[in-house]
C-alpha cells in the first residue's frame, strides 16, 4: 500500500509553494540540487501533473502517495 502523504518544512525552490513527501522523492529521484514541486518538474519538462506521476511510475517504480 502507498504511503501517504506527509506536509514537509520546506517550499518550491522556485514556486514557494509547500512540499509534501512525494515531491521530495521526485526530486531527489531526478536529482535535483534543492527540491521542488511536481508542479514545477512537470513544467520544465513540458508535461502535465499526471504524465509526470506516470512517468515516475513506469520509470523509476515510484508510485504517488494516497492522498495526492
Amino acid at each position: 500500500m502507498p504511503e501517504k502523504v506527509k506536509w514537509l518544512d520546506q517550499n518550491c525552490y522556485i514556486c514557494g509553494e509547500q512540499l509534501n513527501s512525494w515531491d521530495a522523492r521526485c526530486s531527489k529521484a531526478l536529482v535535483y540540487k534543492h527540491p521542488i514541486c511536481e508542479k514545477c518538474i512537470a513544467k520544465e519538462y513540458d508535461k502535465t501533473v499526471d504524465e509526470l506521476r506516470d512517468t515516475m511510475e513506469n520509470f523509476f517504480g515510484m508510485r504517488p502517495c494516497q492522498g495526492i
